[in-house]
């Protein structure tokens, strides 16, 4: 059986919103590179490692305003530290967000009942957690740093309700795809990509009160939200990276991070991802989050959510969905 640390109620603040073309939560990939982050520090003595994340959210309030009280929201900036000559510096745009989240890490090489060694990683972990940053925000405070078992799923999530965990639908973007290309064959999967996330609204005529008809010359018109054909709370999500040229060996690149092994150039690969209520979720395995990665690709992806896909063609319009 799997063992998982349990991470509960993280509060970070200043995190990173935006995450490559989209904004509002860090990419998957910021929360699997923190766990690596942990797993890095930990004694080697240990002899464990961390490995997939699933992320449940309790609050999340992006750093936002309205500058005329109305309209649209823009990012709420700071222009600090002045400059050399106590100027205001430019601004250099940067979205954040403050979260309260809980994650629930898999462990590798921790075998149960150790209690030896439980209570040695437990101590390690909330002694480092201070120390590190989560998506480039401060951690504030945390409930706790616990193992698990996960032998009673619904116990653990009962723990962490009320909540929402991400989970991977690549499968509605590779369905919505598939009915694009219907009608455009030379359609890519980043335009069916832009077509889901795009926010639709359409004109439909208002009969004439005065005079009773509907005519089609008429200039009244009522604009309603296009629903997406595919229910449930639907993100456009950063998932990872698609290399964009051959891998390079040690010292080829100059001025690179880490000049002592290879590297690539590689470009954001994007996806579509589902708030779901932890009520909702199947399993945990449904929600945990793991790298795949095959050249070109480096992808965060967790395991298909069990559940028919509703093709474009057969959507209810009854059917309730938030995007």
């Amino acid at each position: 059986m799997s063992q998982y640390l349990l991470i509960k109620k993280l509060y970070v603040q200043n995190a990173n919103a935006i995450a490559g073309l989209t904004y509002g939560f860090p990419a998957m990939t910021n929360f699997l590179g923190f766990a690596h982050a942990i797993s890095r520090k930990l004694p080697n003595e240990l002899n464990v490692a961390l490995d997939g994340v699933m992320v449940i959210s309790h609050n999340n309030t992006v750093h936002v305003r309205q500058p005329k009280g109305w309209g649209d929201y823009v990012f709420a900036l700071s222009r600090n530290p002045l400059t050399q000559q106590g100027n205001t510096a430019p601004i250099n745009e940067e979205g954040r967000l403050s979260m309260e989240i809980s994650l629930l890490i898999e462990m590798k090489g921790y075998q149960a009942g150790d209690q030896v060694t439980g209570e040695q990683l437990t101590r390690t972990v909330t002694r480092l957690l201070p120390t590190l940053r989560l998506a480039g925000g401060q951690i504030v405070r945390f409930d706790g740093v616990s193992i698990t078992t996960l032998d009673d799923e619904m116990s653990t999530l009962r723990q962490l309700m009320p909540g929402f965990a991400l989970i991977d639908r690549s499968d509605y973007l590779a369905a919505h795809y598939r009915a694009l290309q219907e009608k455009d064959s030379t359609a890519t999967q980043f335009d069916a990509w832009c077509d889901f996330t795009t926010l639709k609204y359409e004109a439909k005529p208002v009969d004439d009160a005065t005079s009773g008809s509907n005519e089609s010359g008429t200039d009244k018109a009522e604009w309603h939200y296009v629903r997406k054909p595919y229910p449930g709370y639907l993100v456009p999500i950063n998932t990872g990276y698609c290399a964009i040229s051959k891998v390079y060996e040690q010292g080829e690149i100059a001025n690179i991070r880490d000049p002592l092994v290879p590297a690539l150039f590689a470009e954001a690969a994007y996806s579509v991802g589902e708030w779901k209520s932890l009520h909702g979720l199947p399993s945990i395995n449904a929600a945990i989050w793991r790298y795949q990665h095959q050249y070109p690709w480096y992808l965060a992806k967790s395991e298909p959510f069990v559940e028919d896909i509703v093709e474009p063609d057969n959507f209810d319009e009854s059917s309730e969905m938030t995007f």
